[in-house]
């Protein structure tokens, strides 16, 4: 895995909300992503988005998908969002886990 911040990009956008009916819409995932500090990272059983990021919670995080996160957006110290990487997906561990835990995600370079 590779941590780092980056610079935004003029491709680097929050996800466009497609109104209000619509499944996937853009959620503010900040308190509820798991980090790596957090014991529940590492339990392929817990069924929650991760987040490898240098800014922690510091900064909003915005996710969007059905039933599970497929993609996610992080805001750096100044605001710009940086759209995050897949890094590895959880559910890899497939019979091992009884609910494959969600992807996790890190910022760009």
């Amino acid at each position: 895995m590779t941590l780092g911040s980056g610079i935004a990009n003029a491709q680097d956008a929050w996800p466009v909300d497609p109104g209000e009916g619509n499944a996937v819409r853009p959620e503010n995932a900040t308190n509820y992503v798991l980090m790596p500090d957090q014991p529940e990272f590492w339990n392929p059983t817990v069924n929650m988005t991760r987040v490898v990021s240098p800014y922690g919670r510091t900064t909003k995080i915005v996710c969007t998908g059905y039933r599970v996160d497929t993609s996610c957006w992080q805001a750096d110290p100044a605001g710009n969002p940086h759209k995050l990487n897949l890094v590895f997906s959880m559910g890899a561990f497939g019979s091992l886990a009884s609910n494959p835990a969600s992807n996790a995600s890190s910022t760009r370079e």
